[in-house]
């Protein structure tokens, strides 16, 4: 249903599979439900992660927010021609969003950036960036959070002082080479250990 609301809102046509039956099911279980649900759901991730390359982090630092696709593209004239969504069939409005996920394919979608083209090969080494973590509770309570029935997003901009924690390669452990897998797991390992020490 989310992804059905998020995609009427954006005048698109919605191919449904199934009964009218399982359609109306769906749509009274949904109830009040939508898209912005101020309350993260019982089986909704708690924490999630953006990942970003080392370069746009420090520029992440010094503005104070994740920005949007599409805002940083008004803003840098020499911004890339298209975002790496865009080799994934993403919408164009996905550009007004920061996409927040969860395990290695954060780190793949940065790895796919450096190589400026789709790779999914998580063993493969790569220049990590930062890992930021997010509240989920906090980003819907706030009404930030967006869901389109595949992603946790925020539109337009995200305050960095939001963040629990940010992982990069100065503050995490690494044996071995650096690799989408390897990143992630000790980026996570270290969130682990911090949130328990708050």
């Amino acid at each position: 249903m989310d992804y059905i609301n998020y995609n009427l809102m954006y005048d698109r046509n919605i191919i449904f599979v199934g009964s009218k039956r399982l359609y109306k099911k769906a749509l009274k279980k949904y109830g009040d439900h939508s898209i912005y649900d101020r309350k993260l759901r019982p089986y909704e991730n708690r924490f999630v992660v953006h990942s970003t390359t080392a370069e746009n982090y420090q520029n992440i630092k010094k503005q104070g927010c994740i920005k949007s696709w599409n805002i940083l593209k008004k803003e840098l004239l020499d911004f890339e021609t298209q975002p790496i969504g865009a080799m994934l069939g993403d919408p164009e409005d996905f550009r007004d969003y920061i996409m927040l996920g969860s395990g290695v394919q954060c780190e793949v979608v940065v790895l796919s950036k450096q190589k400026n083209q789709l790779c999914h090969d998580a063993d493969e080494e790569y220049a990590s960036g930062a890992r930021i973590y997010f509240d989920n509770i906090i980003l819907a309570e706030k009404g930030l959070l967006v869901r389109d029935g595949l992603h946790y997003k925020v539109k337009n901009e995200l305050p960095l002082d939001l963040a629990l924690f940010t992982a990069t390669i100065d503050n995490i452990k690494i044996n071995g080479k650096i690799t989408p897998n390897t990143f992630a797991e000790a980026a996570d390992i270290k969130f682990s250990e911090y949130i328990n020490i708050t």
